[in-house]
């Protein structure tokens, strides 16, 4: 008998056996049968096949490789036209990792927003990156750079930005209010008062306790796109501000911490939770009108715009459009009646608004020690019937089907829809402190409601 070896040899390759004549066979039909599709199908099937292999090797790298530790993503070489560095050693030493969506770069084009979240390594706590806005905004900002500089757009802003205009007069002059005048919102009461709070309140300086010309350009590029790390920074949580904690910032993304799911998953929870919640926003409404300093004033006021925590806690989570007053300032603007309670007025939104469309004076705001827009805009926006976007498929207003003892005993309806439409001078701030009250008693009842 052959051995092993020869016998395999021979049945495997002799050619004209009929155990290798039917494994060709198939091969043959297949190979045929691949020939005998037309061509652009056949092209159709490779480029399927390309596509399906280039979105495998995208995907494992992508898992594979932390974005995070990366420059490139971060955009730090286009620093001072960025947000800043404090954060970037925790980045690059590879201590977070993105979650989610996030880790995948080829689902970014869907990620309009830039918003990116990530858990620390160790710690397991979670963070939230913001890119603060839209890829065209931003590249509208750097062609405004590249236009200050006598350039053309798409130019070097990293090296434009330090030779612009702007920044010679910053050189000279230092920041001023005319640099950040009519930038955002922040920046629309601005003074030299605001001004020294923000350089006083800075994270982001290249050396600790000096101001350098690259930190001045900073701060004006982050107004420039916008002000939400400068606010977070300036009016701090630690101070008791009912916003997210600053973390840090590289390059031209924000890092700040995770407050929680939006308030839009809270709209059908009990009314005794909902009523905590309306009472939360209240008092945040009562924080940013009472300081003795300082008055912020919202002027986007929507459910995604805060978050709610595991506690239960509620938080502002986006402070791009808030208008900062310095309460000093405007006994200067208007020394006769300054100290008058500015009052907002309700407007009647268009049919193609639905019940979104907050209005507000901001030459009012500017030059009243005091104004009762907060607790119009909590009520209008969110909490009572006025807020409602039911009938054009939108989400019901916090404080929907109030329980009929609730209001009976504290004629809640009445209280918000005062609160929107007051009938007599002063009303509405009168009535934001009842409705304060109600909502206080509710959420800490006892009793079935």
């Amino acid at each position: 008998m052959l051995p092993f070896s020869a016998r395999y040899r021979k049945v495997c390759l002799e050619p004209d056996s009929e155990i290798s004549t039917d494994m060709a066979t198939p091969i043959k039909h297949s190979g045929f049968r691949f020939k005998g599709i037309p061509i652009k199908a056949r092209c159709f099937v490779i480029i399927l096949a390309l596509l399906a292999l280039y979105l495998f090797v995208t995907i494992y790298f992508t898992l594979k490789e932390n974005r995070l530790t990366k420059e490139e993503f971060l955009d730090v070489y286009k620093c001072p036209a960025c947000y800043g560095h404090s954060f970037c050693f925790a980045l690059f030493d590879d201590q977070f990792s993105l979650q989610g969506v996030s880790r995948y770069s080829v689902l970014d084009v869907m990620n309009v927003k830039n918003v990116h979240f990530a858990y620390h390594k160790e710690g397991l706590h979670q963070v939230v990156l913001k890119k603060l806005a839209h890829v065209d905004e931003l590249q509208k900002v750097d062609d405004e750079i590249c236009k200050d500089s006598v350039r053309e757009p798409g130019c070097d802003v990293a090296k434009r930005m330090v030779v612009s205009k702007t920044a010679q007069d910053i050189g000279l002059n230092g920041l001023l209010p005319g640099h950040l005048k009519d930038t955002t919102f922040m920046f629309l009461c601005v003074t030299h008062k605001l001004i020294d709070r923000v350089l006083e309140r800075y994270k982001e300086r290249s050396r600790p306790g000096v101001t350098r010309m690259d930190d001045y350009l900073q701060i004006l590029y982050t107004a420039r796109v916008n002000p939400e790390p400068l606010m977070l920074q300036t009016f701090p949580a630690s101070e008791g501000w009912p916003f997210p904690e600053y973390l840090g910032a590289c390059g031209r993304y924000i890092v700040q911490e995770y407050n929680g799911k939006s308030l839009a998953d809270f709209v059908n929870a009990p009314f005794q939770k909902r009523a905590d919640l309306a009472y939360q926003m209240m008092k945040m409404a009562d924080r940013l009108t009472s300081d003795p300093d300082w008055n912020l004033y919202w002027t986007d006021l929507v459910y995604n715009n805060f978050a709610v925590d595991e506690a239960g806690k509620l938080t502002y989570i986006d402070a791009e459009n808030i208008v900062v007053v310095d309460k000093q300032a405007t006994k200067i603007s208007n020394p006769k009646s300054w100290d008058d309670l500015a009052e907002s007025e309700y407007i009647q939104c268009d049919e193609n608004r639905g019940n979104d469309c907050l209005t507000f004076d901001t030459n009012q705001l500017c030059t009243h020690h005091m104004a009762d827009h907060n607790y119009f805009a909590v009520c209008r926006n969110v909490l009572s019937s006025y807020a409602d976007n039911r009938p054009t498929g939108g989400s019901a207003h916090l404080l929907h089907d109030i329980p009929d003892k609730i209001k009976h005993d504290w004629d809640l309806e009445i209280l918000l829809n005062e609160c929107v439409r007051p009938h007599y001078p002063q009303g509405r701030y009168k009535v934001a402190h009842k409705l304060m009250q109600a909502l206080e008693h509710i959420r800490d009842s006892k009793k079935p409601l």
